[in-house]
C-alpha cells in the first residue's frame, strides 16, 4: 500500500530549510544596511566620527586619571572635562594650522605643476635621446594633474571643518547621554542576567575601542613630529601642513603612510629639483614611518585588537567605497566593534572566529 502524508507534511516538505530562510534574510538585510549607510551619508558620518571622538575623549578622561600630582589625581567629571580641554585647544592649533597654510599651497599649486610639467619633458628629451624612443612615463604630464590633487585634498579638508558643529554638537549629547545609559539599560533588560550581559558587551567594546583610539592618536602624532623635524630640517615647504596631512592618513592602515608620504615627497622633488635631496626626504619619512608602525606601535598594542589582515584589508576598500576618506579612517574601530558584538551571540560566534587573527574572540 501507498504511503499517505497529510497536508501539513507535504506543506512542510515544500518550504525551505530554515537554514536556507536565514541565510536569505541576513543577506537581504546587509544589501539593505549597505543602501542606507550609503544615501544616509551626510547624516551618519558626522555621527560615527562623534563617536569616535568620544571615545577618543573617554580614553583621554583615563589618561588623566591616572596622572597624580602628589596625593591630588583627577576623577570622573573633572578628568573628562579637562579632556575636553585639551581636545579643544588641539583642534583650535589645527584649525589655524590649516587656515594657515590651504590657501598658500593652493596658490603654489599652478608653479609646482609647471615644475612638474617641465620635469616630465626633461625626462621625455633624455629618453628619447638614449634609447630612441620615449617611455610611457614620460608623458605622464598629460595625466598628471598636482593642482587639481591639491584643490581636491583642500575641498575633503573644507568638507570635514564645514560638519564641525554638526559633530560636536553629537559629541555634546553622547557625553550628556552617557550620563544615564546605566539607568535605560536596566529598563531596557528583562532579567538581571540580561542586563550583565549586555553591559559586558558594551563594556568590551568600549575598553577595544577606547584602547584602539588612544593608541592609534598617539603613535601618529609621534611619527607626524618625527616627520615634522625630517620636512624641517630639510626645508621643504609647508612642512606643519604635510606634518597634519600625515597624523591624518596614519589612522588608515597600511596604505594611509604610503598616500601621506607621497605629497611630501613629491612637493620636495619639484622645490628642489634633485634626486639625492628627495631621496633623502623620502628615506627619512619613511625611516618615521617604519620605526613607529613596525617597532614602536606592535609592542605597545600586542595582538589586542585580534583582527585578522585580510579583514582589514577588505574592510578599508568595502568603506572606502561607502564613506571614501572618512570611511578608511573608521574601517577599523567599525570591525572592531562588529567582531565583539559577533562573538556575544551561539549563532554568530564562527563569524566572529573567522575575523579574528588568534582565534580566539572570548
Amino acid at each position: 500500500m501507498s504511503e499517505q502524508h497529510s497536508p501539513d507534511e507535504q506543506t512542510n516538505s515544500l518550504s525551505p530549510p530554515p537554514d536556507t530562510v536565514v541565510f536569505a534574510a541576513s543577506i537581504g538585510l546587509v544589501a539593505l544596511t549597505i543602501y542606507l549607510l550609503v544615501i544616509g551619508q551626510s547624516i551618519l558620518v558626522p555621527l560615527v566620527l562623534a563617536i569616535f571622538i568620544t571615545y577618543l575623549l573617554k580614553a583621554l578622561a583615563h589618561g588623566l586619571e591616572k596622572v597624580a600630582i602628589g596625593n591630588w589625581q583627577m576623577t570622573g567629571r573633572l578628568a573628562l572635562t579637562g579632556s575636553v580641554l585639551i581636545f579643544l585647544l588641539f583642534i583650535a592649533v589645527l584649525v589655524q594650522l590649516v587656515a594657515g597654510n590651504i590657501n598658500a599651497i593652493v596658490d603654489a599649486a599652478p608653479g609646482y605643476q609647471e615644475k612638474l610639467q617641465g620635469l616630465f619633458l626633461d625626462l621625455r628629451t633624455t629618453t628619447e635621446r638614449w634609447l630612441g624612443t620615449s617611455l610611457t612615463i614620460a608623458n605622464l604630464n598629460e595625466n598628471v594633474d598636482f593642482q587639481a590633487a591639491i584643490l581636491r585634498l583642500a575641498g575633503a579638508l573644507q568638507s570635514i571643518a564645514s560638519n564641525t558643529f554638526q559633530i560636536f554638537l553629537y559629541v555634546a549629547f553622547l557625553l550628556l547621554e552617557a550620563q544615564t545609559f546605566d539607568l535605560k539599560i536596566r529598563a531596557f533588560a528583562s532579567t538581571p542576567e540580561r542586563e550583565k550581559a549586555i553591559k559586558g558587551t558594551l563594556t568590551s567594546i568600549g575598553r577595544n575601542i577606547e584602547k584602539y583610539v588612544w593608541i592609534k592618536t598617539a603613535m601618529s602624532l609621534l611619527v607626524s613630529a618625527l616627520s615634522y623635524i625630517i620636512l624641517l630640517i630639510a626645508g621643504v615647504d609647508f612642512a606643519a601642513f604635510w606634518a597634519l596631512l600625515i597624523y591624518i592618513f596614519n589612522y588608515i592602515p597600511y596604505i594611509g603612510s604610503v598616500v601621506a608620504v607621497a605629497f611630501p615627497v613629491v612637493l620636495s622633488m619639484l622645490q628642489f629639483a634633485s634626486l639625492p635631496l628627495t631621496g633623502i626626504v623620502l628615506m627619512g619619512l619613511m625611516g618615521a614611518q617604519i620605526l613607529v608602525g613596525n617597532v614602536i606601535e606592535p609592542r605597545i598594542t600586542g595582538k589586542s585588537l585580534n583582527l585578522s589582515p585580510v579583514i582589514i584589508v577588505l574592510a578599508l576598500s568595502v568603506w572606502s567605497s561607502i564613506w571614501g576618506v572618512t570611511g578608511m579612517i573608521l574601517s577599523v574601530p567599525i570591525m572592531v566593534m562588529v567582531m565583539i558584538i559577533l562573538a556575544q551571540f551561539p549563532r554568530t560566534i564562527p563569524l566572529a572566529v573567522l575575523m579574528s587573527q588568534s582565534g580566539e574572540v572570548r
